[in-house]
């Protein structure tokens, strides 16, 4: 097997996984990607059969099934900048009863470990609400998958699970479980596997997360800070810092803002044996809570120029030149696109060596010319057998702050008035020989928590990276909190516990040493909303208050929990009530589909108006707009009162369309209805009834289909179920296009 250099890399991304979360998130921009880079295979060491054995070994529950044909093996390998192992990924595919079933394999380092598993089965009624496993089974299905792949057995389950719960009726149940790997019972920051569990009980994903080191050591639990005096000094002296922090709510397409309380970003706890704090850039006696934020310009330094694709082509060019990689850099092709509403330009690119290429994009923001991420990944190219290692020696902090801030300022100058200067040093990676360097956004002199512009400095002080995802925030709050730094403080000390870690320091390979990590209310992600005074943690699930009901119950906390349903007083909400069009239509859009409640607003400057006496004002304008344009309701053809309540006919006829079998229920001639109250339907549903009755997503009762009476909550939420397993269906067939 070829050997490559090995370089475990501090990239922005794996800052996140180091650094205590809480108190990396002002550091850490979450929208950046680590961009795999593809390089193709000229070692054949490494087999298809090789790798199919492994998996056939390891998971013949999973795999004893599939012949080697329904495997393929990819032509590249690939690693990461900031991790050089390698990895080779196989991808399978098969038929089962009629239905295809597949999912991707990655394998990494010379011992071809799992890493990654994704898997999707050929069919996912079973695993659809409310699956045929509970929680708890799920944990067991998990620990025993864990056990089965993981490379050593002192996985434990973590604390912080997120569970994920898309609240789509028609998507699967599924159960996420984390678990940390531990060195003396002692958790280590960097090292997790996470497991996901289909309702069914099948394995659906599966990643390991942790560096591929050959060596590795741990401090010594010796002459350990007790807990309570750890906790004591992080009460008194970790101080917290106002800030906005971006919010994504699942049902707006626009990110928010909230105004919080959070520690120092660059905090990740307290050193155990020393005593001393923990930060990302090493250890320190003090803590500095007072650095005041300066803007890296006073204004503007130049007035946004819109620039076309070949104006793009031309800077990018000058970009790579500039940094001396001319002879191997190549663009191949440029095209504009749309990121996050705003228009862009992308630039591909790739570099030439002696045994093939790899590549990637430069992004550019049309409207102002400015840079939005570039990454020089020929750098952290493995060296060629006629290449040798730089030793340029290591560039001082201020040169390195001297040198971003110049890019900065070049390359973003329209906007660079709205980032502060470093607030933390540069994390060097000293493998990779590279300096991240940190902007955060700010606004009214606060820090944008969630949005920043990262950039990577070499050791020459040349540019290896850039990245800035710009969002684009309409709403700030006030800067000024309803609640005082000092209630915050008391709110944090009195929810304040720590935590004991192994962790990865200073970039230090294969070096963990032992810290105190804050947690509040049990979970490192948190913060402390700054006029409601609420701690919360961003990832966690808000449990919505349940109802009762006799035949109805499991399906109405379903849709109540998923917000599919609206339930202001659990104690007086009645089921059994007749339900509005407005609202049954607000629950099927919301359970079949994505909702967004702004989604028209900030995408045509006349917004669609398919009803008359639905404006872009009224409550339900984006409810009944969302089901028009997935041809649930037809203007042309359907009279809407929302206030109304919905009949069973009604609802028959958007169960069709939702189903995407409107033309063939418009044929009502073919269709003889076995119903006793046939008579009773309006002539133009006969189709949509009939096919509603045959696939059981309305019940009769005693053979009547009662097309007029209106449809409880309770029989919307039992029939609304059927619907999603004749979606999932249908989905898994690819006949269905939501």
């Amino acid at each position: 097997m070829k050997k490559w250099t090995t370089a475990l890399g501090m990239s922005i991304v794996s800052l996140g996984l180091l650094a205590s979360p809480a108190l990396a998130e002002a550091s850490v921009n979450p929208k950046e990607e680590r961009v795999p880079i593809y390089v193709a295979m000229t070692d054949e060491s490494v087999t298809k059969e090789q790798l199919i054995q492994i998996l056939k070994t390891k998971l013949p529950e999973m795999f004893a099934g599939y012949s080697n044909s329904d495997f393929q093996m990819t032509s590249m390998s690939y690693h990461y900048a900031d991790d050089l192992t390698t990895r080779y990924e196989l991808t399978f595919q098969k038929k089962v009863n009629k239905q295809m079933e597949g999912g991707s394999v990655s394998f990494r380092s010379d011992n071809l470990e799992i890493e990654h598993l994704y898997f999707t089965p050929a069919n996912l009624k079973d695993a659809l609400f409310p699956g045929k496993i509970t929680e708890e089974q799920g944990l067991k299905i998990a620990e025993d998958f864990v056990k089965k792949v993981a490379s050593s057995s002192n996985y434990v389950l973590s604390n912080e699970t997120p569970s994920y719960f898309s609240g789509l009726i028609t998507e699967p149940i599924t159960y996420t479980y984390s678990f940390s790997s531990t060195e003396k019972n002692i958790p280590i920051q960097d090292q997790s596997i996470v497991v996901s569990v289909l309702g069914d009980g099948k394995i659906q994903y599966f990643t390991q997360i942790s560096p591929d080191q050959k060596r590795m050591s741990f401090e010594e639990a010796t002459n350990v800070v007790s807990k309570e005096d750890a906790l004591e000094k992080m009460k008194d002296q970790l101080n917290l810092t106002l800030q906005y922090s971006i919010d994504y709510l699942s049902t707006s397409s626009k990110p928010s803002v909230k105004l919080v309380y959070l520690p120092a970003p660059n905090v990740v706890g307290l050193h155990a044996t020393s005593n001393k704090w923990a930060t990302t850039t090493g250890k320190m006696d003090s803590l500095n809570n007072k650095l005041a934020l300066q803007p890296l310009a006073p204004k503007q330094l130049k007035a946004p120029s819109p620039i076309t694709i070949d104006d793009a082509k031309d800077i990018a060019k000058q970009l790579v030149e500039s940094q001396g990689n001319t002879t191997k850099f190549t663009i191949d092709h440029a095209y504009e696109h749309e990121m996050n509403d705003q228009a862009v330009i992308s630039v591909s690119y790739s570099y030439r060596y002696r045994n093939g290429s790899f590549g990637s994009s430069i992004e550019f923001n049309k409207n102002t010319g400015e840079l939005i991420s570039y990454s020089d990944f020929y750098s952290p190219m493995p060296f060629e057998d006629d290449e040798t290692e730089n030793t340029v020696p290591r560039l001082d902090k201020d040169k390195v702050l001297a040198a971003a801030e110049k890019y900065v300022k070049e390359l973003a100058p329209t906007s660079v008035h709205e980032y502060a200067k470093a607030n933390t040093d540069p994390v060097y990676d000293k493998e990779s020989k590279v300096h991240y360097v940190n902007f955060p956004r700010i606004k009214n002199g606060l820090i944008v928590n969630g949005d920043s512009l990262s950039v990577t400095i070499d050791d020459e002080g040349k540019l290896k990276s850039f990245y800035r995802y710009p969002l684009d925030i309409e709403e700030w709050p006030d800067a000024a909190a309803t609640v005082s730094s000092e209630e915050a403080k008391k709110l944090f000390a009195d929810a304040l516990d720590v935590k004991l870690v192994y962790h990865r320091l200073q970039n230090e390979d294969g070096k963990y040493e032992l810290v105190y990590v804050p947690t509040v209310n049990g979970e490192e992600y948190y913060q402390i909303d700054a006029n409601s005074g609420e701690i919360v943690s961003p990832y966690a699930r808000t449990e919505k208050a349940k109802v009762t009901h006799p035949t109805a119950e499991k399906e109405l906390n379903y849709l109540i929990q998923a917000g599919a349903i609206e339930v202001k007083d659990p104690k007086t909400f009645n089921a059994d009530t007749a339900i509005s069009q407005g609202q049954a239509l607000q629950t099927i859009i919301k359970s079949i589909t994505y909702f967004y409640e702004d989604y028209y607003a900030y995408r045509q400057e006349q917004p669609p108006v398919s009803f008359e006496e639905i404006n872009p004002d009224h409550p339900y304008y984006n409810v009944v707009e969302t089901a028009t344009r997935l041809g649930i309701l037809n203007p042309l053809e359907d009279e809407l009162n929302i206030d109304q309540k919905v009949t069973n006919e009604q609802l028959a006829v958007w169960y069709i369309r939702a189903l995407g079998l409107e033309q063939a229920a418009k044929h009502r001639d073919i269709y003889q209805l076995t119903i006793k109250d046939a008579a009773d339907v309006d002539p133009e549903k006969i189709g949509y009834v009939a096919i509603s009755h045959v696939l059981g997503l309305q019940g009769a009762e005693q053979s009547m289909f009662l097309p007029k009476k209106e449809v409880t909550y309770a029989q919307l939420a039992k029939s609304i179920i059927e619907l999603a397993y004749e979606i999932a269906e249908k989905r898994n067939s690819g006949s269905y296009y939501y």
